[in-house]
């Protein structure tokens, strides 16, 4: 296991250690997303009313509320890509029947100018004995 890093961090005008297995850049990026959040709170209309409690409760509505969405999204990308999955497959067993109908197509053209030239061979030989015998 890796060793834990301790991070100190400023949030809201408090610094705190927060440890984790992620990198200290990470922490310090969670860091200030929840500071530039409460900040947005703190400026809203009545943002100043706030006490630290009902300002840490609308924080954590707030960040839950894009996470359900990022979550909503998440899926409804997740399930357009399995339907263009779909699609491709079905394209591709498409594509994979008309090569074989092309490739027995080919080998029926291929069979029929055999049989012509068979043919034109013994036509050619009537007309030369028909010839002959005139």
């Amino acid at each position: 296991m890796s060793p834990k890093n301790n991070t100190k961090v400023l949030i809201n005008g408090n610094v705190y250690t927060l440890s984790g297995d992620e990198s200290e850049e990470y922490i310090q990026r969670v860091a200030l997303y929840i500071n530039n959040k409460m900040d947005e709170i703190k400026h809203s209309d009545n943002g100043q009313l706030l006490n630290t409690r009902l300002l840490n409760v609308l924080l954590a509505i707030n960040i839950a509320d894009e996470l359900f969405k990022e979550r909503d999204l998440n899926n409804l990308m997740k399930n357009e890509s399995k339907d263009k999955d779909q699609v491709i497959a079905s394209l591709k067993e498409k594509i994979f029947k008309s090569d074989q109908e092309k490739n027995d197509l080919v080998s029926k053209i291929t069979l029929l100018e055999n049989e012509v030239k068979t043919h034109k061979k013994e036509l050619d030989e009537y007309i030369r004995i028909f010839e002959e015998n005139n």
